[in-house]
């Protein structure tokens, strides 16, 4: 009976962690990892703020409406007495007046330097736009190299564990012959030196795992210890990336600088310091304005009840001591400044695009280098097995073409992961995501 409720106790919890367990790929995790990114929220709030600033500035060129009452309570009303002491008079305000007044005013010359004022808060809000698709697409990449990390550790697990295992058995194998006296103890060390080593490249892959998992789930904003998840291998955009680039240089720069967010982001800017510089001159001229104005008074004999009137004022601060000059000759250099960082930018991703891609090409000729030398090591290892065997070659001659053989299927696993790597940064260098 306790046996019977046991195995159903085990069932049931195998079940809920079945239930529990969480699988991701690299699309699923890139995907979450930018839903929940504190960095990447800010740089959307930045951008919505942005927004509203420039909708704000759009508000400025439209017509101001105003509308005030206005209720007095006097002590006494205010009597004119034209005749004689004694006489009655005219009462010219009573002791409760109400006033109110219906205003609207339109900027004319002012809508210069508003609309220059709009041009450049549009640019500044395109500019965070720009700023949130390249934190974005920072993040992006920053998951997937991390991601790619982990499987490449792991890969070395696996080389690894399966070295180990043939060691052990090498080992296994070296102590019955050392017992038969047919080995020294130094070959038995030998074999025995070996096993170590490759259980400290196990290690060192183990280490490489855990911390490129626990990165990578911090990434996505969970427990950096959590067992519950599980990556699914990047499987095609490994062979993605074993296809060369056909493009050229220059064809995959002059696509950079189209989609690139960085660039996007120095050419909204230069055009927000331009559009302002300008609006900044545009404010040395006068402010002419439209008014109109209706006013309803009760309580005043001497005002109508009813009055309107249109007009024009205008104002002009001619001299402020050079103020408004030099604001707008500042204006004038930020702008030469963002035009020249957009020009620094242009040319950073040009060679940013170029030292990836040879970065991508360097990568295919190492996993070729790798391919052969793992060919020839497996020969070599089959070949001095078989003289080992024979009595022609030494255990060290052995353990040297396994080590070689190791190193070689090391090599070539990094090697197609380095590849792949290259391969995102070139994507992101080009497109911009």
């Amino acid at each position: 009976m306790i046996r019977t409720l046991t195995a159903a106790a085990l069932l049931v919890s195998s079940a809920t962690l079945a239930e529990e367990r969480q699988v991701l790929t690299i699309d699923e995790a890139v995907t979450e990892a930018l839903r929940v990114n504190d960095q990447l929220a800010a740089a959307r709030y930045q951008a919505e703020g942005a927004e509203d600033t420039a909708r704000s500035a759009r508000g400025r060129l439209l017509p101001t409406l105003n509308a005030s009452d206005t209720v007095q309570h006097w002590n006494a009303p205010f009597v004119i007495t034209l005749g004689p002491p004694g006489s009655s008079g005219v009462v010219a305000r009573n002791v409760n007046t109400n006033t109110v007044t219906v205003a609207a005013q339109q900027p004319l010359l002012g809508l210069f330097h508003r609309e220059r004022d709009l041009k450049a808060a549009s640019s500044s809000a395109g500019a965070s736009r720009a700023n949130e698709a390249a934190a974005q697409a920072d993040i992006a990449e920053q998951v997937r190299i991390t991601y790619l990390r982990l499987f490449e550790a792991r890969a070395g697990i696996s080389i690894a564990e399966a070295s180990v295992e043939q060691l052990r058995k090498q080992v296994q194998d070296a102590q019955a012959r050392y017992n038969a006296g047919t080995i020294t103890k130094a070959d038995l060390l030998r074999f025995q030196t070996a096993e170590a080593n490759a259980q400290q490249q196990k290690i060192q892959a183990t280490t490489q795992a855990l911390t490129a998992r626990q990165l990578l789930l911090t990434l996505l904003a969970r427990n950096p210890e959590d067992p519950a998840l599980e990556f699914v291998e990047p499987v095609d955009i490994e062979h993605q990336a074993a296809v060369p680039e056909a493009s050229s240089s220059d064809e995959l720069i002059n696509r950079a600088l189209e989609n690139r967010p960085e660039v996007q982001r120095a050419q909204k800017d230069a055009e927000a310091a331009r559009a302002n510089g300008q609006a900044r001159t545009f404010e040395l001229l006068p402010e002419v304005d439209v008014q109109a104005a209706y006013s309803n008074v009760h309580g005043q004999i001497f005002l109508p009840e009813n009055s309107f009137f249109v007009g024009v004022v205008a104002n002009w601060p001619f001299w402020t001591w050079g103020t408004k000059w030099y604001a707008a000759q500042g204006a004038q250099r930020q702008a030469d400044a963002a035009g020249a960082q957009l020009q620094g930018t242009r040319k950073q991703v040009a060679y940013d695009v170029a030292s990836k891609l040879s970065i991508l090409d360097s990568q295919f000729v190492v996993v070729q280098v790798a391919q052969t030398a793992i060919a020839s090591a497996e020969e070599a290892y089959r070949v001095t097995s078989a003289q080992v065997n024979a009595g022609t070659a030494t255990t060290t001659d052995l353990l040297d073409a396994q080590s070689a053989l190791t190193t070689a299927k090391l090599n070539l696993a990094r090697a197609q992961y380095e590849r792949t790597i290259a391969r995102v940064q070139l994507d992101r260098a080009v497109a911009g995501k």
